[in-house]
């Protein structure tokens, strides 16, 4: 059967280095918690510098129901990565690529290009593919936007991961070593430091409802 792929092309300037972008992205723990109406499970069945191979439980647009897909990220460059999706025996394929550009050191541009693999007489849903695409990121977008803005707040404060702020945990050291620094740059670590058991049991919701500030009560 002649296959052809639906396409679609979504684009955001966020305020942020591209490192924290990238950050944001590879860090599959925060999926269950931000994008909670999406996801319900994540494990990691492999990683490393360079890619991740995780299983998701997940919700796909217009589909009421929960299935299981494997997804592949892969950082091929600097400023490039590659998303596969399959679900379904492998009946439905999605490939996503990013492409992060640079504007200057604190504003990154991101766009996102999506590729569904069809039989060719389905050519005709085009239209409706490209609009729900680009409603996605425009909702997945908005969902992590309070994550970046904490993180990188925070971090230009002299946080680290699982050590905190130095002069918050101990009063004897001084914050004007932070204070006269504030455009200190984002360093990427990949792979992206874990709490949970997301490569054993996987990373579970824990509640149903979910505050841009935590979990609520």
């Amino acid at each position: 059967m002649k296959k052809t792929y639906l396409k679609s092309t979504s684009e955001a300037v966020a305020p942020f280095p591209k490192d924290l972008l990238l950050w944001n992205y590879w860090d599959h723990e925060h999926v269950v918690g931000t994008h909670f109406e999406h996801y319900k499970k994540v494990k990691i069945i492999r990683e490393n510098e360079k890619e991740c191979l995780s299983e998701r439980t997940a919700k796909l647009p217009l589909v009421p129901f929960y299935i299981t897909e494997q997804t592949l990220a892969k950082l091929e460059s600097p400023n490039k990565m590659l998303v596969y999706h399959s679900t379904l025996f492998n009946l439905v394929k999605v490939k996503q690529v990013f492409d992060f550009e640079e504007i200057d050191k604190n504003n990154c541009r991101v766009t996102r290009s999506d590729f569904l693999e069809i039989p060719y007489f389905l050519k005709f849903l085009q239209k409706l593919f490209d609009i729900i695409m680009k409603k996605w990121f425009v909702a997945v977008w908005a969902e992590d936007m309070p994550m970046r803005e904490r993180r990188y707040k925070v971090w230009k404060l002299g946080f680290k991961d699982f050590k905190g702020i130095d002069y918050v945990n101990d009063e004897k050291v001084s914050s004007n070593s932070y204070q006269r620094h504030p455009e200190r740059d984002y360093k990427l670590e990949l792979p992206v430091p874990k709490i949970t058991n997301i490569k054993k049991e996987g990373s579970f919701r824990l509640f149903k409802k979910s505050k841009h500030l935590g979990y609520s009560k």
